[in-house]
């Protein structure tokens, strides 16, 4: 594919739901349906409901069971998922083009006419709640749910996508079926689709399967972002043996050119395996065998964590060290040169045209760009501005946004 345009069709159904049809060089087949519904669009008292509701979409429909949805599926011979982030819930599948048609009738089916059955709830909140508990038994996962406590008083970012085993207790078919069917309607829906089909045949085929799906009416509350705060804690854990430290920023309000020199320092930072962190932490002083940073550009999102886990006796050092490092970039003691900047960019132009090469990740692109408002090919926008970004704009983004950070520790439990 030529990296300099996709070969595509954006269009809205009468009902309001929107798709994007990529014609690519390919003998597979993606299929991406997203709908806005992520904690960021739910209530208090609705937290978790949008990944509960992804997981009973396969348990039943007025045409097929539990298990008829799960042989559908797997008849296909390809591979097919489901997840939920902060701001949308997303079901795929890839498979043969040949499987496009009876793969859209069954993806149709699971979005439009789910019934959520009642005695299938029951067993899918047990499975929940082992999922949440897991997460408390994972220390990764525990220090990033305790940190965003800490960091939000009122953000969506201070929940946990799965919800808590309070609020997951709370839940009726009622409840879970009245948030069904407020999110789960055509125009808060976007679909894409990559395939060597022509466009014309891609629409009747979405045509046939989502064209009498009802639009209504659909609003959701307004969303505030909220910046991390300054503020450090340690919780103790009993029958750990590695303690993790983690820091988390907050970069609203950059603009497009500002967050791709933060991807750049991020990659510098923490991202490679060649970072300064690994260098530091895992290289020269073998404290930290899991050591990273990590950003995230969703809108309403907007966060740069770093994490390491390191045993008891090194918890002081380790984060002392991050500390250096953090003022060491803001000082400029720490040089990322005009070398270094051009490998950044040839690593991030690399990811890009392998995300463009791939069919199932250009789907989900495509799809993500979409539900964000943004370009499809946003990417070229990408590639253009990274041109422009130098050393100066490095450290410029970095006096904006590494400052202030929010700090939790998990330690092992004194005795």
């Amino acid at each position: 594919m030529n990296i300099d345009a996709l070969d595509s069709k954006e269009y809205e159904l009468e009902n309001g739901l929107k798709v994007i049809s990529i014609k690519k060089d390919t003998k597979l087949m993606s299929i991406q349906i997203g709908v806005k519904a992520g904690p960021i669009y739910e209530r208090e008292e609705e937290k978790g409901m949008s990944h509960f509701i992804e997981h009973m979409l396969f348990k039943g429909t007025n045409r097929r069971n539990n298990e008829q949805i799960n042989e559908d599926l797997e008849d296909k011979g390809g591979s097919y998922n489901a997840y939920t982030t902060y701001t949308s819930t997303v079901f795929g599948l890839s498979a043969l083009e040949d499987e496009l048609k009876s793969s859209l009738d069954i993806l149709s089916d699971i979005v439009i006419n789910s019934t959520l059955p009642e005695e299938e709830l029951k067993k899918e909140k047990s499975v929940i709640l082992a999922e949440i508990r897991n997460g408390i038994d994972d220390v990764e996962h525990l220090s990033f749910t305790k940190i965003s406590e800490l960091a939000f008083a009122k953000s969506h970012l201070r929940y946990d996508i799965a919800g808590s085993e309070e609020l997951i207790g709370t839940f009726t078919r009622e409840s879970l079926m009245n948030f069904y069917k407020k999110f789960y309607v055509p125009n808060n829906v976007v679909i894409s689709i990559v395939s060597s089909l022509e466009h014309s045949e891609v629409d009747a085929l979405i045509e046939e399967y989502f064209s009498e799906w009802e639009g209504k009416e659909f609003e959701t509350d307004p969303i505030e972002d909220e910046h991390n705060r300054n503020a450090e804690e340690i919780t103790f854990k009993n029958d750990i043996e590695q303690n993790t430290i983690l820091f988390l920023y907050t970069f609203y309000g950059l603009d497009d050119e500002e967050e791709l020199a933060l991807d750049i320092l991020n990659y510098k930072l923490g991202e490679s395996a060649n970072s300064i962190l690994f260098r530091e932490l895992r290289e020269k002083r073998g404290m930290a065998y899991d050591v990273y940073s990590d950003t995230d550009r969703t809108k309403h999102i907007k966060t740069l964590y770093i994490y390491t886990s390191v045993g008891a006796s090194d918890v002081k050092e380790a984060k002392e060290t991050i500390e250096d490092i953090i003022s060491g970039i803001l000082n400029r003691d720490i040089d990322i040169d005009d070398k270094n900047i051009i490998h950044m960019k040839k690593v991030m132009k690399t990811g890009i045209i392998s995300m463009i090469e791939d069919g199932d990740s250009l789907c989900n692109y495509v799809l993500h760009q979409k539900m964000s408002d943004k370009r499809i090919d946003g990417f070229l926008d990408d590639l253009e501005t990274l041109k422009k970004i130098d050393t100066e704009k490095i450290f410029k983004v970095a006096k904006k946004v590494l400052v202030e950070p929010t700090v939790h520790m998990l330690l092992g439990a004194r005795e």
